[in-house]
């Protein structure tokens, strides 16, 4: 009952350390996990410390539930023997009361006697004065001869008072031996009641201890089994962060994959979305396939027996795996799509501004690498895939071997359950030699006939219904072992009821004895009374005055008489209370054994429901989990939807700033025609100024005439202002030429870009490309429907399974009410027989026990000596 209440079951924890084996397994693959891999084994190593530790306790809580039992048991005996000393105490104050009320008659018969005795002398002293008188007076007449005679009865009479005096006197002294002995037994009564007073506080004391530490233990087990379920909490919460980080950091790699592609791929892209449909055509083939294999393995594990539920869960939420699989390749297969109808947009983009994708290229070229390790990423989730198809077919072999060495297992069951047959057969042989033990001998070998049936029954149920039957192969290996502890616990209550039955046979044995010693001290009190009768009749014949005092005597044996009675009538009620009790007591334990089987049902119905429900929460806080992983990323993913929005509306601006920046430089680089000729004639001028310039220096150093430069600077004025024009000239030449430099170094470079730009635009994809998508599109829109045809038929395989395990609910419903039915039958059967020989039953006390022994089986075989 412990392991019901509390802690875990070993085959729950031994599915724990499985999983915990796995994981950890998983985390040694990666090293970037090393940290959270050794906090993990520390939950671990905690967990079994707390398991141990439960164990432990719970083995406590059994020693002191069973000293608890064996305590309740004392107290009861000891409040048993309460109730009898109590009951013993009232019969013998009832005695003593009665011995005193004739002590009281004694002593006033006493004093009458000693007043009669005294009065008697006095007349003898009167008479003797008067006879000396009537001798002095008469002197010795013929009177003196009556005299004597009267003195002679005097003397009689006085010798009858003398022994009537010594017999009253005896009886006085047994009257107050028997005081003395009912006071004694009166004192060693109170003292065995203040003793079992004493010992039931002291139980008591111990029962508030026990109950404490148990309330010790109880909180401590509740504080392990907090721990423990918060470690669960913290692994799972852990395992969900982890799993959060990695999808959110794929949510992001992918979001943003896709947002460089929205906004840079063109041609490439388009291209790599048609490798990608025909990548994603073979994926879902091979997913189909998948699908089908575990389908395929599904329906085989289902044709496996009842201990492979488990592994048929895991292989059910790798389904669920490769269903979130699916709905990834969707989710991609429709991002390729969104993808598809923004290339479109991004085109007329491209079209408007090509001169302004010089950096993006080098950005494609990037993205291009970030696929290639997708496809990889795919590849390896494909492989991934093939592994566990792998190891599933490798659990199915060992399912194989394990499902042979049970087939071998229920063959030797069979050759067991042979012999136990025959083990039976030799049961009855000695049973019939016992006939108070028949009808116990025979309800267990009917019982286990019944049992031998139903497990034929249920060995054809399981060979007929294996692929439905497996969820319940734990269940019922848990009910073999609770039937295992109950029927130990049986076995112990028997122990107990058979020490009960000899304790009560002990009780039975004082009660008799007592019995016995009270028809001893009635007959003495009968021959007590024959003798006080026969010397009542003595003095009612010979003392007529004392017919008072034997009148109230009689009284007195009258009531006595009628005390008797009264107890031989109690004696025989209590007989007969006895042997209603008796079979009070077999009807309560027929009451309790149906009890018993009601209890034992109903536990195993809340263990059923119990790990249904546990299910149910698991699925149901799975769901929440993943319903709130997808809202969280769904909120990321539009704020960051609504990031690139904003980015991609700055783009643009960008871009129509540049190409109107471009139109300008397309502008300057029309008029560059016209200002290479102003700057061709403007160095020919040059040329000639130079010359000129040259020819003036000469003449000025070989002057031909002395005063020309008065004649030039009085006369020739407008050379002088051709000189300063030229000076000027020159400046702006200068100016001019840097200016014509930069603009051909920016004009090689525009010419480079146009060159690049008119590379690109023959690369990029036509309207071939643009024809070819909407077939793709309806590739996709037929795998799409192809899918969700695929889901339909699972979802609609899923509701059979489940009316499947309706129906076999009903049918264990059904299997157990005609149990129910046909142990009501045998019971009223039992009630019929018990009621038809009700005082046999009662009275009828087994006193010479057969010696039994127990074979392997747990049958009872008592051999007669």
């Amino acid at each position: 009952m412990a392991e019901e209440n509390f802690g875990i079951g070993t085959e729950a924890f031994d599915v724990l350390e499985k999983e915990f084996q796995e994981v950890l397994n998983d985390l040694a693959a990666d090293q970037s996990l090393e940290k959270f891999r050794v906090e993990y084994e520390k939950l671990h190593k905690a967990l079994k410390v707390s398991h141990e530790n439960e164990k432990r306790l719970l083995a406590k809580c059994r020693e002191l539930s069973a000293e608890l039992q064996s305590n309740v048991a004392k107290v009861q005996g000891a409040l048993n023997m309460t109730l009898e000393d109590n009951q013993n105490i009232s019969l013998l104050r009832q005695q003593l009361e009665e011995t005193y009320k004739k002590l009281e008659e004694s002593k006033e018969k006493e004093e009458s006697f000693k007043q009669q005795i005294e009065n008697l002398h006095n007349d003898i002293n009167l008479l003797q004065q008067q006879l000396v008188r009537n001798q002095a007076a008469m002197g010795g007449g013929t009177n003196v001869h009556d005299l004597i005679i009267a003195k002679e009865e005097l003397q009689k009479e006085e010798e009858i008072l003398k022994l009537t005096k010594k017999n009253n006197e005896e009886d006085l002294m047994s009257i107050n031996e028997k005081i003395q002995k009912a006071t004694m037994e009166r004192e060693q009564c109170q003292e065995r009641y203040d003793e079992i007073i004493r010992q039931k506080d002291e139980l008591e004391q111990k029962t508030m201890l026990e109950d404490e530490g148990k309330k010790k233990n109880q909180e401590a087990l509740n504080q392990i089994k907090k721990k423990y379920d918060d470690n669960l909490k913290d692994i799972e919460v852990q395992k969900l962060e982890k799993e959060k980080q990695l999808e959110y950091n794929k949510k992001v790699h992918n979001e943003i994959l896709q947002i460089d592609n929205q906004i840079q791929e063109q041609k490439k892209e388009v291209k790599k979305a048609q490798k990608e449909e025909k990548d994603q055509e073979k994926k879902d083939l091979e997913i189909k396939k998948d699908i089908e294999n575990l389908d395929q393995l599904i329906s085989q594990l289902a044709k496996k027996k009842r201990e492979l539920e488990y592994q048929k869960a895991k292989l059910e939420i790798k389904r669920e795996d490769l269903q979130t699989q699916e709905k990834r390749l969707r989710v991609q297969i429709q991002e390729i799509k969104e993808i598809t109808d923004k290339e479109e947009q991004v085109r007329d983009i491209t079209n408007a501004g090509i001169n302004q994708l010089e950096n993006e290229i080098l950005m494609e070229k990037k993205y291009a690498t970030d696929d290639r390790s997708l496809l990889e990423e795919l590849r390896r989730n494909r492989d991934i895939l093939q592994k566990e198809i792998d190891r599933a077919e490798q659990n199915n072999k060992k399912q194989q071997e394990s499902c042979n060495t049970k087939e071998k297992l229920q063959k030797e069951r069979k050759n067991e359950a042979a012999g136990l047959k025959k083990e039976i057969d030799r049961c009855n042989n000695i049973i019939k030699s016992l006939v108070k033990e028949e009808q116990k001998y025979s309800e267990q070998v009917a019982q286990a006939n019944a049992k031998y049936f139903h497990s034929l029954e249920e060995i054809k149920l399981k060979e007929n219904l294996i692929s439905e039957f497996q969820k319940k192969n734990i269940e019922t290996e848990a009910k073999l072992k609770q039937q295992q502890n109950l029927y130990e616990a049986v076995r112990s209550d028997r122990n107990l009821y058979s020490k009960n039955l000899t304790e009560t046979q002990e009780e039975i044995a004082e009660i008799k004895r007592r019995y016995k010693i009270v028809n001893h001290q009635i007959s003495q009190l009968k021959e007590e009374i024959d003798s006080k009768e026969a010397s009542l009749s003595k003095e009612h014949f010979e003392h007529k005055k004392k017919d008072r005092l034997i009148e109230e005597q009689a009284r007195s044996i009258k009531k006595y008489m009628e005390d008797i009675h009264q107890k031989e009538d109690k004696i025989k009620t209590y007989i007969t209370q006895i042997s209603k009790l008796h079979f009070m007591i077999k009807e309560s334990e027929q009451q309790r054994q149906k009890l018993k089987e009601e209890y034992d049902l109903v536990v195993a119905e809340r263990d059923i429901l119990g790990t249904q429900l546990i299910r149910r929460n698991a699925e149901a806080g799975l769901l929440y989990e993943k319903i709130k992983i997808n809202q969280s990323t769904l909120k990321k993913g539009e704020v960051q939807y609504t990031e690139r929005l904003g980015d991609i509306i700055l783009l643009k601006s960008q871009i129509a700033d540049l190409i109107n920046d471009i139109k300008t430089y397309k502008s300057q680089a029309n008029s560059i025609g016209n200002m290479k000729n102003e700057i061709h004639n403007l160095s020919k001028e040059l040329i000639e100024e130079k010359l000129k310039g040259k020819a003036l220096a000469e003449e000025m150093e070989n002057p031909m005439n002395v005063h020309r430069w008065r004649k030039l600077k009085a006369t020739d004025s407008e050379t002088y202002e051709l000189m300063t024009k030229i000076q000027s000239l020159q400046k702006r030449l200068i100016q001019k030429t840097e200016q014509v430099q930069d603009k051909e170094q920016d004009v090689n470079s525009r010419d480079k870009q146009l060159k690049e730009l008119r590379d690109i635009m023959r690369r990029q994809p036509g309207i071939e490309e643009q024809k070819m998508i909407p077939v793709y599109q309806q590739s996709l829109k037929q795998k799409t429907q192809q899918m969700r045809a695929m889901n339909g038929e699972m979802i609609m395989y899923q509701t059979h399974l489940s009316e499947y395990k309706l129906e076999i609910d009903r049918l264990n419903k059904d299997l157990q009410s005609n149990k129910k039915k046909y142990y009501e039958q045998k019971k009223r059967e039992q009630q019929k027989r018990e009621q038809e020989n009700p005082y046999n039953q009662g009275t009828g006390i087994r006193v010479n026990l057969p010696n039994k022994r127990f074979t392997g089986g747990g049958f009872n075989l008592a051999v007669n000596h």
